[in-house]
């Protein structure tokens, strides 16, 4: 992902970023208090904050861990 232009928020309206994505790739936009339900086998619900403090790993088949990416 290439941030392309991060405008700030003003009192007349929200903050704006306009971004490039690879073809690979998805933009999500979180709440820090709501709750998201997790998809896949998992199920879980977290709050967003939980998945804005996330961060890219890979799975490291020598160590058998995931690691950061």
């Amino acid at each position: 992902m290439l941030t392309i232009k991060d405008e700030v928020a003003t009192l007349k309206r929200g903050r704006r970023v306009t971004v490039e994505l690879a073809p690979d790739e998805y933009l999500l936009s979180f709440k820090d208090g709501a709750y998201y339900q997790l998809g896949g086998q998992v199920e879980d619900v977290v709050q967003g904050h939980i998945i804005i403090d996330c961060h890219p790993v890979e799975w490291c088949s020598v160590s058998q861990k995931w690691e950061d990416a």
